[in-house]
């Protein structure tokens, strides 16, 4: 099961355009519900992702 802990702040260094849609859906969401909003990007840590429960599926 993964929990909060197997997770990590995302890099976005050196990928504005990723910060820039983040940004531009957070005003989105303002205009839409009249409160500000705050996105925060998370990976899954590197250690979480290697657990078998954290794989995806075989097909």
């Amino acid at each position: 099961m993964t929990t909060r802990n197997d997770y990590t702040f995302a890099d976005l260094n050196g990928k504005p355009a990723l910060v820039e849609e983040i940004v531009s859906l957070e005003r989105r969401l303002k205009e839409q519900t009249g409160d500000d909003v705050t996105l925060i990007a998370y990976a899954l840590s590197d250690s979480a992702g290697d657990s078998p429960e954290n794989s995806a599926p075989s097909l």
